[in-house]
């Protein structure tokens, strides 16, 4: 361990947001993120047993000034990717069609006007916990920015929208409850999001998979080591074997536990985008892929976190006011036109691509590995059904839309 090891007083909010009041931030820390991790350590949870090489920050010292890894995967939902392959624009509508399947823990919403055409799309990977933690111990400031990050289109609606109301007691705000689903935060066609809501997009999710990869695993058959990403997640039943996110994380977690080292998520703990590449856009006023110009500057525009730092939360993608063409018509997103693929954005889904999902872990080295565990015995395929069980919803939807690209 390093000279320099230390404990961190509390952890953070996500992205090191500077919301929370001192009390809330010692909450946050203690009830949730704190909390969670030792319920893991502890074994807690049905089916779990202690860990020996995941460790708790604010109570296990460790060097709080280590690189760590980065833990990196792509935002475009997997499932969608293996059901309709090379299909481009049948994926990107599958994507868009809705929040459910939007589970690499990025969610977006888009917004058109009567032409069709996109006037704004906006991307979230904030964590629904920690907006419910607002609900109910600062519920100003969850107003606050629900209104502050969807303005205008928020603008003018009755806050009780966004709870969910005694109907015996109704005017009674101390009785209101957050409702993380409410209409404006759960459809990819309001333009409006607040934070996750696909069911497994959770930062419980993301530490539950990070702790329990620190397990390592053997065969029940041969005894031999389990260290494949997908055999091992198979293996442990942790997440979704069929997204990009749940793996990668399990496999990088564990390949540092196979050294001996003790693991867990840096502070600030969250669900972040890395990197978002738009080298490959260009504003195409005349409509014909050819009189190419660079994007205005405000289009892409991080409202939450610091994606310097790797840790955005939320990204806003609108071109800005007045930037019009030689015929005087404002510009739009759709008017964003992507040169690798030679198409113009007709989908919020076509974004996805571009954008690196990440967390960042933090370890302790130096240690010896625990003794390999035996696979957990299959619980069945209930991640998978789920999805299938949408197929028919999904291909309706596709159905149902005309196809955007009128310009191809």
């Amino acid at each position: 361990m390093s000279v320099n090891a230390s404990t961190i007083a509390e952890f953070s909010a996500p992205g090191n947001l500077d919301e929370l009041t001192p009390a809330n931030r010692s909450t946050w820390s203690r009830e949730f993120i704190s909390q969670w991790m030792n319920d893991e350590i502890e074994g807690n949870h049905q089916g779990r047993t202690p860990l020996t090489q995941f460790f708790n920050g604010t109570v296990t010292a460790y060097d709080v000034d280590q690189a760590g890894v980065n833990i990196v995967w792509n935002g475009f939902p997997n499932r969608i990717a293996i059901r309709f392959g090379n299909n481009d624009e049948r994926r990107w509508k599958a994507a868009d069609s809705s929040r459910d399947v939007q589970d690499e823990y990025l969610e977006w919403s888009l917004i058109r006007d009567n032409d069709n055409n996109i006037i704004s799309v906006t991307f979230t990977c904030e964590g629904p916990e920690y907006w419910q933690f607002l609900g109910s111990d600062q519920r100003d400031t969850l107003v606050s920015n629900i209104y502050q990050l969807n303005s205008p289109l928020l603008d003018g609606v009755n806050k009780r929208q966004f709870f969910s109301v005694d109907r015996k007691d109704p005017n009674n705000q101390q009785k209101w409850i957050y409702n993380p689903n409410n209409k404006y935060n759960s459809s990819t066609t309001t333009g409006t999001i607040t934070h996750l809501v696909q069911d497994a997009n959770t930062l419980g999710a993301e530490i539950d998979i990070a702790a329990q990869a620190t397990v390592l695993r053997k065969s029940r058959s041969t005894g031999q080591p389990v260290t494949e990403s997908d055999q091992l997640i198979r293996c442990s039943r942790y997440g979704d074997p069929d997204r990009n996110s749940d793996p990668r994380i399990g496999f990088k977690i564990n390949q540092l536990a196979l050294t001996g080292a003790s693991v867990s998520i840096a502070d600030p703990v969250g669900l972040y985008m890395h990197e978002f590449d738009t080298s490959n856009f260009k504003l195409d006023p005349t409509g014909d892929g050819e009189s190419l110009q660079d994007i205005p500057e405000g289009t892409f525009t991080f409202q939450r976190g610091d994606i310097d730092k790797q840790q955005g939360l939320r990204l806003k993608i609108q071109i800005p006011a007045g930037t019009k063409n030689e015929e005087g018509r404002q510009l739009t997103v759709s008017d964003i036109y992507d040169t690798k693929e030679e198409k113009h954005i007709a989908f919020g889904a076509q974004f996805a691509d571009y954008i690196t999902m990440g967390v960042h872990g933090v370890a302790i080295t130096g240690g010896r590995p625990a003794t390999a565990e035996p696979c957990l015995r299959p619980a069945g395929v209930a991640a998978s059904a789920a999805f299938e069980d949408m197929v028919p919803e999904l291909r309706q939807k596709i159905q149902d839309q005309a196809s955007p690209f009128k310009r191809i």
